[in-house]
């Protein structure tokens, strides 16, 4: 009896010493491998992406579903791009996949999710980088892009409602009208002059948002834009007519809202370069920091292996 039971303590010696001669890099959590510190950095910076993310998904969802049946959604297939709410739904959606993917991989140690995460901020750093050297490198095609895109807009005012709030508050912060100005929104079927011939109120005028001062008002004139464009028909009454126009032209803005766009990129290209580079720094950050805690999870996995 006494020699079978003899091994059994060797067999326990064996194992501590065997754990004695096993080498583990320190880590922050004591015994385990994983960094508390990274691990809970990484899940609550992506919580704040998480709760964006999923907050602009709904309010897309809510303004497609507010706004669009199935039927004007086929009409309007070929000019998605004018509707405000698609590009809405992509950042969310885009925002909440990164965000959930963070979340579940760092809280749960899932090395699947942290590399799904790890590898879309890679692309989406790639994608970046290469349409900020496309955007100088074609800077001319993408101006004539950029009017062209600002014509349909013009041209689409009143079919989409989203559309509509953005270009009326467009107008009324920077305080211009139309694109190039006022003249622009003879595009639009409502407000061209030729609208006259169908006894059209909006013919040959602008809307509410080109009025001055129009954002300051409490009770907004809609009115205000009416026949603002209209030329003087009649020779008898040209003066009269005139003096008409001019003082209602003198109660729009004039100048266009591309000019007012282009000022503002050249006098803060300072900003919106720090900012693309700070936008640009967090990804790297987040891309680092998954890959920390992926790497150490590996580890303690190892350590696992090799102890039991």
């Amino acid at each position: 009896m006494a020699n079978r039971r003899q091994p059994v303590p060797q067999r326990a010696q064996q194992r501590v010493y065997r754990q004695s001669q096993i080498r583990y890099a320190p880590g922050a959590g004591g015994e385990s491998e994983i960094s508390c510190c990274v691990k809970y950095s990484v899940f609550s910076f992506n919580v704040i992406f998480f709760l964006l993310g999923f907050g602009l998904l709904l309010f897309g969802v809510w303004a497609q579903i507010e706004k669009d049946t199935f039927v004007n959604l086929l009409s309007k297939a070929s000019k998605l791009y004018l509707d405000p709410t698609w590009p809405l739904l992509i950042v969310g959606f885009l925002t909440f996949t990164i965000g959930f993917s963070g979340c579940v991989g760092s809280l749960r140690e899932n090395t699947s999710f942290l590399t799904f995460y790890s590898t879309l901020l890679g692309l989406l750093l790639i994608a970046e980088i290469s349409a900020g050297v496309f955007a100088y490198a074609c800077r001319d095609q993408l101006d004539n892009y950029i009017r062209n895109l600002l014509n349909d807009v013009v041209v689409g005012y009143r079919d989409d409602p989203d559309l509509q709030l953005l270009i009326d508050s467009m107008q009324e912060t920077w305080m211009c009208c139309g694109i190039n100005g006022a003249d622009d929104w003879d595009r639009n079927t409502y407000f061209s002059i030729e609208a006259r011939e169908v006894a059209s109120p909006e013919a040959g005028g602008v809307p509410f948002s080109c009025c001055i001062n129009s954002s300051k008002l409490e009770f907004k004139n809609y009115f205000c834009g009416h026949g603002v464009r209209l030329k003087p028909e009649s020779h008898m009454a040209a003066h009269l007519a005139a003096q008409r126009v001019m003082a209602h032209t003198s109660s729009i803005y004039t100048e266009g809202c591309l000019p007012k766009l282009q000022l503002w990129l050249n006098n803060n290209m300072l900003l919106v370069a720090v900012s693309m580079v700070i936008i640009a720094i967090i990804q790297v950050l987040g891309i680092c920091f998954a890959q920390n805690l992926k790497s150490d999870i590996l580890a303690q996995r190892a350590k696992w292996y090799y102890t039991h």
